[in-house]
C-alpha cells in the first residue's frame, strides 16, 4: 500500500513539474497601446457626422500576442507578450479619441450606435510587428483607410499609411514601445488625411 501511495505521489509531482520549486513559470507581460496626446486641433472641421466602422484585421492580428518576423514572408508571436486588450478594438477607440480631439468633424461616433451619419470611415489593418530579422529591429505597422459619403456609398478617398521606427531593444518590451510609436505616428498622419480631403 505504502509502495502504492508512493507511485501516485511521484505521479502527480511529475504532472505538475512546472510548479515545483526551483521551477518558477515565466509570467506573462501585458503591454497597452496609449496615446501621448495632446492632439493638435485640425484647421478644418467637416460639417456632419462621421460614423467610424470597427477595424478590420487579419485573424493573426486578432491574437493578443505582439506578432514579429525573423525573415521575410513569415510572422511569428512572442509566448509571455500580450497586448492588453484585442488589438483592432484598442486602435479603433485610439482613433475615435483623437478625431474628436482634433475635431476634424463636428461629431464622430461608432458605427451601430444607432446614431445618423453622413460619412463613415472604414479601417483595416494590414501588418502590425517586429521586424526582427537583425538585432534590434524595427517595428512596422500598415493601416489602410477609405473615407465613404453614406448618403450614396460614394467613396470619397482611400489611403494606405505606413509607420516604421526603431526598436530599441531586442525584446517584447521594446517591440511593445516602438509598435506604440508606429500606431500613433498612422493615426496622426491619417487625422491630418481626413482635415484635407476635399468633401463637397
Amino acid at each position: 500500500m505504502k509502495r502504492l501511495v508512493s507511485l501516485i505521489l511521484l505521479s502527480m509531482l511529475a504532472l505538475s513539474g512546472c510548479s515545483l520549486p526551483g521551477k518558477p513559470r515565466q509570467g506573462v507581460s501585458y503591454y497597452v497601446l496609449t496615446d501621448p496626446g495632446p492632439v493638435a486641433p485640425s484647421p478644418t472641421t467637416h460639417p456632419g457626422t462621421l460614423l467610424l466602422r470597427e477595424m478590420e484585421a487579419p485573424p493573426f492580428y486578432q491574437d493578443a500576442r505582439l506578432a514579429f518576423s525573423r525573415a521575410a514572408g513569415t510572422r511569428g508571436q512572442y509566448q509571455f507578450a500580450q497586448w492588453s486588450e484585442p488589438l483592432p478594438s484598442r486602435l479603433n477607440w485610439m482613433l475615435r479619441q483623437r478625431l474628436e480631439a482634433a475635431g476634424v468633424f463636428q461629431h464622430v461616433a461608432p458605427l451601430g450606435s444607432g446614431v445618423l451619419g453622413d460619412y463613415q470611415l472604414n479601417t483595416r489593418l494590414i501588418d502590425f510587428y517586429h521586424d526582427a530579422s537583425a538585432s534590434p529591429g524595427v517595428a512596422l505597422t500598415t493601416l489602410e483607410a477609405e473615407l465613404v459619403r453614406r448618403a450614396n456609398g460614394e467613396l470619397l478617398d482611400r489611403r494606405i499609411f505606413v509607420a516604421q521606427v526603431p526598436v530599441v531593444s531586442y525584446d517584447a518590451a521594446g517591440a511593445a514601445d516602438a509598435l506604440g510609436q508606429c500606431a500613433n505616428q498612422v493615426m496622426d498622419e491619417l487625422v491630418v488625411w481626413l482635415g484635407q480631403t476635399g468633401i463637397k
